[in-house]
């Protein structure tokens, strides 16, 4: 592989990387927004592909489980299962608020990509700085596992929105969904497909994108004594 990287567009990866945006999607959970088959089999090869690539994200250590090297997993739920999850959330959960919006965004989007990250020495009772430092480097790197797979879905066309996942991330789901509750959810990514996008659902933006600024980069110079 040649260690020149290739020439890009810089134009263009400029202006996707500001076009990403935060776009919370809710539907209705009793009548969820209908994913045609074609529809959901012509984007799938499209979000594994984005997941595929954003695997290329670089990482500090080896983290070697289950023989991977990478601190991170994804797992997939496409349309059918993200509404199923929808009507059984509040009974693996009885304690989900009322008001929560999980279950309509389950019940709204193409597809749900829960991204966990898998600490190390997260749990050691007394971890050592170095020990720390390596468990930060994982969650480091998973975090821009999700950037890079935000953006590759960006280009597809695709909406999405990082959440946190709240209790997503409780062994009461991961447990179900098959994810190892050794591991740490790190972000749930929603899934919007272009065919729903003209759709008259209810939409919310992210609440920061308004509040950006440039006053956080610092040019550093060295005086000499």
């Amino acid at each position: 592989m040649s260690a020149v990287p290739p020439r890009l567009d810089l134009d263009a990866l400029h202006t996707l990387v500001r076009a990403r945006r935060t776009l919370k999607v809710l539907g209705d959970p009793q009548n969820p927004v209908p994913i045609p088959d074609e529809v959901a089999a012509r984007h799938r090869p499209h979000v594994l592909e984005a997941l595929q690539t954003a695997g290329w994200a670089p990482f500090h250590y080896n983290r070697a489980l289950d023989g991977l090297a990478e601190p991170w997993r994804a797992y997939v739920l496409w349309a059918p299962t993200c509404r199923q999850v929808a009507l059984d959330l509040p009974t693996w959960r009885p304690d989900l608020a009322p008001t929560s919006k999980l279950p309509p965004m389950l019940a709204a989007c193409g597809a749900l990509i829960l991204v966990t990250w898998c600490p190390q020495f997260y749990d050691l009772a007394d971890r050592k700085p170095k020990q720390v430092q390596v468990d930060e480097e994982h969650l480091a790197a998973s975090a821009a596992m999700v950037q890079t797979l935000l953006l590759l879905l960006t280009a597809h066309g695709m909406g999405t929105y990082w959440s946190s996942g709240g209790v997503l991330g409780s062994a009461d789901v991961l447990a179900p969904l098959g994810i190892d509750t050794e591991e740490r959810l790190l972000a749930a990514v929603f899934v919007e497909y272009p065919e729903t996008l003209d759709q008259p659902l209810v939409r919310r933006p992210g609440k920061h994108r308004d509040r950006r600024s440039d006053g956080w980069i610092r040019e550093v110079t060295l005086t000499s004594p």
